[in-house]
């Protein structure tokens, strides 16, 4: 068995901290897509099953809050990306010879 120090022990996990995070943030852009395509979805099946005007409101209400999820995960997703290639762009910088 070989033997480790303990810089080696403080990297490990530092990277198993920064993929539980990592991992975090794609749940939780994932729940907004899935909570947006189940309103959106379940909004237009009240729309398709009744016809009548509260049918209508609330169909268009589930459509509306499936949009609003639907844009806020991507939005979420954008902003998770751009912050990740700001980090990752700012941690290199030091060793660029360029």
């Amino acid at each position: 068995m070989s033997e480790s120090t303990p810089g080696d022990h403080e990297s490990y996990r530092t990277n198993l901290a920064e993929e539980q995070t990592r991992l975090a943030r794609e749940r939780t852009i994932l729940s907004h897509i899935r909570t947006g395509f189940a309103s959106f979805l379940f909004g237009v099946a009240i729309f398709g099953l009744f016809g009548d005007l509260p049918s209508n409101l609330a169909g268009g209400f589930f459509v509306l809050v499936g949009l609003v999820f639907l844009v806020t995960g991507w939005v979420s997703y954008v902003r998770s990306n751009r912050r990740t290639r700001e980090l990752i762009e700012e941690f290199e910088r030091p060793f660029r010879r360029w």
